[in-house]
């Protein structure tokens, strides 16, 4: 009887040990297949791309440097840095140079007249490549560049009762959580190359004011923009903030602060920025679908569908929802949206890999990224982006930061403000 219990144990065994194997040569296998495929999707973005004006903006920023172009190529600098392939610097320094010329100065390739629009945080993002630039080729036309950019965020007035940069000339007094990844990262970067260290006490102060003022302690989610003087039309005459709580700003405040603390010399400050991080992350986690491991449109809403009146898609332009050649009033559901997901998946990943975050995290960064991969990642195409989203200016009533208006804006596919991170957090996943 004895023997014959050994022999069944060994059995078993055999037969767990070969699901095992079986199971690990089927992750690597699926492994593979994503790898290839995200590599080939790539390459892919970079042949549309022969001139200045790419296949992935798809918006009205043609001729000028622009945040949207800067997200994308900075994820082909860390696709370089990971591969040494050069055709990927060599693509990256031919883009950047359409814009920069040999003196340094910003051009609009067509007309060769300024390419650089003075005034908003937007503006800054795409120079934080700049360094990645110099380093590459010691190029002295991108350290005037960056001395240019510097110059530009400094002339940006501060909101009032705040440390805080306006989010534009024409937003006064408004804090955009997007905000913080337009300028914040390049910010940290030149206070490191540039032994600037009052810099890194300024950025802090940025960041605690928006915890101060745009965290919600209910839902432990930030809101989306904020008014110093609580004068905007789509701001709480009380707490000066905007309605609700948009996905793609909350991944853009969360991937500025991971990427900040990359300069971040060690200190109270780090330390502070690294809370901020980790009770960011929590928070938001708490609303992951778990079926698809994706985020929604608006976070907190889940599966939420509601009566959009036909004002917000015709003058959004959102032609999904015309019906013989009319927009008319129309139920639109809140939708998984992908390049929040991707920037969330990218914090989880870097975070958990350079020790911001505990382990446990990278899984979960994992299952995001591969939920969106299957999900929203068919054809060449990343699907369910939302294009853009903002609030006011007051001549702009329509962008009222309402449940209806960021259900009414346009979703589309293979735009930069989700390729961008996705590209980022595939990497990452790759490591």
């Amino acid at each position: 009887m004895k023997k014959i219990l050994i022999l069944i144990t060994f059995l078993l065994s055999i037969g767990l040990f070969g699901c095992e194997i079986n199971k690990q040569n089927q992750t690597e296998e699926e492994f593979n297949k994503i790898e290839t495929t995200m590599n080939d999707y790539i390459d892919m973005l970079i042949a549309a791309t022969p001139s200045y004006i790419p296949s992935w903006n798809q918006e009205g920023y043609k001729g000028r440097w622009n945040y949207i172009d800067g997200v994308f190529l900075n994820s082909i600098v860390n696709l370089y840095e990971q591969t040494q392939e050069e055709k990927y610097k060599d693509f990256f320094i031919n883009y950047v140079n359409y814009y920069i010329n040999v003196l340094g100065l910003f051009v609009n390739p067509e007309s060769k007249e300024n390419g650089f629009k003075s005034g908003e945080l937007d503006s800054i993002c795409a120079s934080k490549i700049l360094f990645d630039a110099y380093k590459y080729t010691d190029d002295p036309r991108y350290m005037f560049a960056i001395d240019t950019t510097y110059k530009q965020l400094n002339k940006i007035p501060k909101a009032e009762g705040s440390n805080n940069f306006w989010h534009k000339i024409t937003y006064p007094n408004q804090i955009w959580l997007d905000g913080m990844y337009m300028y914040a990262p390049f910010y940290a970067r030149y206070a490191k190359e540039n032994l600037k260290e009052e810099i890194f006490g300024e950025i802090t102060s940025q960041y605690k004011y928006i915890r101060d003022n745009m965290f919600d302690e209910n839902y432990k989610l930030y809101y989306h923009g904020h008014d110093t003087t609580k004068s905007i039309f789509w701001a709480d005459k009380v707490t000066g903030n905007s309605e609700n709580f948009w996905l793609r700003s909350m991944g853009w405040y969360m991937v500025s602060l991971i990427d900040v603390l990359d300069y971040f010399p060690e200190g109270n400050d780090k330390e502070y920025l690294k809370g901020l991080l980790i009770e960011g992350i929590d928070g938001i986690l708490k609303y992951l679908n778990q079926e698809t491991k994706m985020f929604y449109q608006l976070v907190n809403l889940g599966e939420y569908s509601q009566l959009v009146t036909a004002k917000y898609l015709s003058t959004l332009k959102n032609k999904k929802y015309m019906i013989n050649g009319e927009y008319v009033d129309t139920y639109i559901s809140n939708y998984l949206e992908s390049s929040g997901s991707s920037m969330i998946s990218y914090c989880l990943l870097k975070g958990s890999r350079i020790g911001l975050l505990k382990n446990e995290y990278h899984k979960l960064g994992e299952q995001i990224f591969e939920g969106i991969y299957n999900h929203s990642f068919k054809n060449n195409q990343l699907h369910d982006i939302c294009i853009t989203a903002g609030l006011g200016p007051e001549s702009n009533a329509i962008r009222d930061g309402s449940i209806s208006y960021y259900l009414a804006e346009p979703v589309g596919t293979n735009d930069a403000k989700g390729i961008g991170p996705f590209i980022m957090a595939y990497l990452e996943y790759i490591r």
